[in-house]
This record gives C-alpha cells, sequence and structure tokens, in this order.
C-alpha cells in the first residue's frame, strides 16, 4: 500500500510529546488513523485508499479564518488578521470552538461576536 498525505482539520489529537498537533499539519501515514475520524482529510494516496474515517480533501482547501488562541490568562477568537471577535473563552472553550469545522466556526461568530 502507498502513503497516504493526510491534513488535520480538526483538535484533540497529540503528538508523541503529549502536544496537540496544530490544525491545518499535513502528515505522511502508512494507511488512514481511524482513531482520527473526522478530523483529518485525505488529500492524496491513489485511487485504492478507501476513506474510513476522513474526509477526501479539495486541491485548494480554505484557510481557516478563526481560530481560538491564548491571550493573558484566557483564550479569545481571533481571525487571519488579528481582529478580536467575543468575549474571552475558557481553555476548553477555546479547544471546542478550535474543534468546529471552518464553516461552523464562522457560523459561531455571525451569531454574535463583533470585532
Amino acid at each position: 500500500m502507498s502513503d497516504i498525505r493526510i491534513q488535520i482539520t480538526g483538535g484533540g489529537i497529540y503528538g508523541a510529546d503529549g502536544k496537540e498537533v496544530p490544525v491545518g499539519t499535513e502528515l505522511t501515514v502508512k494507511e488512514e488513523p481511524a482513531a482520527w475520524a473526522g478530523r483529518y482529510a485525505v488529500l492524496s494516496g491513489g485511487d485504492e485508499v478507501k476513506v474510513k474515517g476522513g474526509k477526501r480533501g479539495v486541491t485548494n482547501p480554505a484557510p481557516v479564518k478563526y481560530e481560538a488562541k491564548a491571550k493573558g490568562n484566557g483564550f479569545v477568537i481571533v481571525d487571519g488578521d488579528g481582529k478580536e471577535y467575543g468575549a474571552a473563552l475558557t481553555e476548553a472553550d477555546a479547544k471546542d470552538f478550535n474543534a468546529l469545522s471552518p464553516e461552523d466556526r464562522e457560523d459561531f461568530v455571525a451569531m454574535g461576536s463583533k470585532p
């Protein structure tokens, strides 16, 4: 079986060092990581690759527009230009936000978070 190229699309995936693998990270694996179902997209790997839990990737995925990042003693939602949206978040809320799809993040911000 050929190597498979995947991109991390959701939070909650940790490396051997115990640190969370950032969303957007691309990895080459021998087989699809079933335990990561719904949190990665297959970028390449040939037609013989059967998508188990991941999603078949697109050629040019849209960049993540919003992300929760640490600021001071809490976390805030920021866009690609560094504008902050909404009130401060707890670490748990920030992880939950970053685990959302890009579309769900946009919907969340549109529901009332203003810069």
